[in-house]
């Protein structure tokens, strides 16, 4: 008798290394974007005598509140002389950094408040960081697939498990997960595109999850000169009213939106123990069942999503 010798890997084909190819798209796409910003920083116009009060000719970042407010003047100063250059700057910045998930939106929203004001700062910051993250979710989906996989594959079974059992309420999950003070954003970013997550469910997370953030960062900015110290920005009140809009979703998720379905499904049961009998004329029988089949579209829960395990384990590499 023959027996077949199957041979099991010791880790499941998702854990291979990433290719070469892989390997160099991503990084070099980085290497751009960083020599990009260090050119438009290099090449500043009149930085030197827009700030030759303050005796700091140089672009670094600060290391204590004394200097970071200094440093905002001098900003806001450099705006009056060469407002398209530091606009194009900070988006570009803003960008880069959250693109490549690089922390920093904490510095940027405040110099964003400093400079540009509470109003067209906190709409500038809060479209940016939707565009950002909506670039980072597709280089993560077109050239970071295996790095994704390799290093983030057990945590995306996990992952997977809590999309899939909010399925029913994912835009009010994400808006949690995004609005939760102590949430990982840069992580949600680069592992969204692998569980299913559509891009419009996503972007729009961003957009509105982040808003109260950016808000209160860029607020902070506006009245700097008000600040004694960092902590004067993340307050134990502060955390305490980002906390409680975070469960504004999770509200909403377990609570309206069930009783919400529940109405639907009984108005659809109604219409459709009130179908006409054939005596009745057809006129009136074709709009009750117009309306049942577009209740019937209302109600139906959307299909679950494709197994992201099962859809790894296929992954090969280039």
């Amino acid at each position: 008798m023959y027996h077949h010798v199957v041979f099991v890997p010791a880790h499941p084909p998702y854990f291979r290394q990433p290719s070469m190819t892989r390997l160099l798209i991503l990084p070099g796409i980085f290497a751009v974007a960083t020599i990009s910003v260090w050119l438009m920083l290099y090449n500043a116009p009149g930085w030197s005598d827009a700030t030759a009060e303050g005796g700091t000719t140089s672009w670094e970042l600060p290391s204590q509140f004394e200097n970071f407010t200094t440093l905002a003047v001098k900003f806001k100063a450099y705006k009056n002389e060469h407002y398209a250059y530091i606009s194009m700057l900070f988006t570009c910045t803003y960008l880069y950094k959250q693109t490549f998930a690089i922390p920093g939106s904490f510095l940027l929203n405040i110099i964003a408040g400093a400079v540009f004001g509470m109003l067209p700062g906190f709409i500038a910051c809060c479209i940016l960081t939707t565009l950002g993250s909506t670039l980072c979710y597709l280089f993560s989906e077109m050239f970071g697939r295996e790095y994704v996989l390799y290093y983030f594959g057990e945590r995306l079974t996990y992952l997977q498990q809590k999309i899939d059992d909010n399925n029913q309420r994912l835009l009010p999950f994400l808006l949690f997960a995004r609005m939760f003070p102590i949430s990982p954003s840069w992580l949600l970013n680069i592992v969204a595109p692998f569980l299913n997550i559509p891009l419009p469910i996503f972007a729009a997370s961003a957009f509105v999850g982040l808003a109260p953030y950016n808000f209160v960062c860029v607020q902070a900015g506006s009245i700097l000169s008000e600040l004694k110290s960092w902590d004067d920005v993340f307050s134990s009140t502060t955390m305490l009213n980002m906390f409680s809009m975070a469960l504004i979703p999770l509200v909403y998720a377990f609570f309206v939106r069930p009783r919400a379905d529940s109405k639907t499904s009984a108005l659809l049961t109604a219409v459709a123990e009130g179908m006409p009998n054939n005596n009745q004329p057809k006129r009136l029988g074709r709009r009750y069942c117009g309306l049942t089949r577009i209740f019937s579209k209302l109600a139906r829960p959307p299909p679950p999503p494709t197994d992201v395990v099962g859809l790894l384990k296929n992954v090969e590499t280039v």
